[in-house]
Formats: structure tokens, sequence, C-alpha cells
């Protein structure tokens, strides 16, 4: 809920729980000490008032940065700097939450974020609530192969190899695919990828089609149309407000 609150914290994920959110969509990196850490950019300088990669920062010294310093509704003032708002650990996170769906984007290309994301969710009991997600296909394959039972997205080429076989009217000759959910933006480049045909072929074949990032209404209403299965958004209260029209969703 990163429009009204600073993104990945306790805080915006408590406000977009009060406001009906079905899954929470966030990030993950791993810390130079081993840590899964919530947060989107690796580069902290974004959001924090500190600098680095997180990779390059152990816990401990992460624990000890802003992670509301930079938010600003209005350019001008920062509401929540200095509040003691600070970046999260997947346990943390899990525990906090301990009802909440998640969709967890494995930011790092690494198996060792991939091994530590599944001793947590393992050890927590939680891979029923939680969807393994990554652009990177090595994350995914070791996810499935250590928890069949959790979902996981489509990486990169598994987006970009479902769309071709579409275009190319070769998808009717595959119904198998190792990804439960296909995450993509609307449009890349000139290519309209969450059309109503492709949503079609992908729910025939058991795959439910998220989109990102989407946060004006009339975008919104045109993906309820052709049916997409969820809309990640910044954006929670606008969406609820369009959802009213669609009771069935």
């Amino acid at each position: 809920y990163s429009k009204e609150y600073p993104e990945n914290t306790a805080l915006a994920f408590e406000k977009a729980i009060a406001l009906g959110a079905d899954v929470i969509e966030t990030d993950a990196h791993l810390t130079r000490d081993g840590h899964v850490v919530i947060v989107h950019d690796e580069e902290l300088s974004h959001i924090t008032d500190g600098k680095g990669n997180v990779g390059q920062l152990t816990l401990h010294e992460i624990k000890q940065l802003d992670a509301a310093y930079h938010f600003s509704l209005d350019g001008e003032t920062y509401p929540y700097r200095g509040k003691g708002i600070t970046i999260m650990t997947l346990e943390e996170m899990l525990d906090a939450f301990p009802e909440q769906r998640f969709n967890v984007d494995l930011k790092d290309n690494t198996i060792v974020l991939a091994e530590k994301f599944c001793d947590i969710v393992l050890s927590h009991k939680s891979e029923h609530r939680v969807l393994g997600a990554s652009q990177h296909g090595k994350n995914l394959q070791y996810i499935r192969k250590r928890i069949p039972t959790m979902a996981t997205s489509f990486g990169l080429w598994g987006v970009l190899g479902f769309y071709f076989l579409f275009r190319s009217g070769l998808l009717g000759l595959f119904k198998h695919f190792p990804g439960d959910a296909l995450q993509i933006p609307e449009y890349i480049g000139p290519s309209h990828l969450a059309n109503g045909a492709l949503i079609r072929m992908a729910h025939e074949r058991g795959i439910q089609v998220d989109v990102w990032t989407v946060n004006q209404e009339r975008d919104m209403r045109r993906q309820l149309d052709v049916n997409v299965d969820g809309i990640v958004t910044d954006d929670v209260p606008l969406l609820q407000k369009v959802l009213q029209d669609y009771p069935l969703k």
C-alpha cells in the first residue's frame, strides 16, 4: 500500500490488510550475513537514510536504518521519518501476520536466497499461504523441488515462452506448465500480454493471471473485464471501490 504508507513496511501491510487486501505482494533480498529481508530495491538509499546494497550489509546494520526516511505524500514533509520503522525480516513478517497470504518475489539471483526462503517458510508452516515468485528460473526450480505444495510464479523466460507459444499458435500443444501464476504487466512495449484470449488459455491450463502494477481506475476495469485473477496495486482503496462493480471477483 505504498501510495499512502512507506513501502514494504509492517505499517503499509497492516493498512492494506485492514482495507481487505487478499494478498500482499512483497520482495526479498539476502543480507551479507544470510538473513532474508523484505525490501524491493537492492540499493538502500532510495528508501532509507543509509546507502549501499542489501547484500553488503549485515542484518544488524540494516536494522539501524530508517525504512520510512524518504517517504513523503507531498514531496516536502516526511510524516513517518524517525518513527522507528525498520526493514522487516521474512520471519518477522510471517510472525506479525500469521493469517495473511503473501506473494514474495525473490530478487537475488542466488540459490542461497531460495534455500533460506524455503527454510523459513517451512519452519513457519506457511507454505499454504505463501507464493514463491522470482524472475530467476533457478530460484523457482529450487522452490518447486523443495516444497512441491507451494504455489510458484512463472519466471521471466517462462512468461516470455508462454507468450511466444500463444502468439505462434502453438500453445494448444502444451497442457502442463510448472508455474501456477503468470504475473505480468499488461503491456511489454507494443505487445499486449494481458489480453482476454491469453488469459482464457491460461485458465484452461489451471494457471492464474495476475497483472502488475495497476493504479488507474480505467486500467483496473479493463483488466477485470478480461477476467484476470489478481491485480497488483499501490492504491488499495481505489481497487476496492472498483471491485464493488464486480461482485464475483
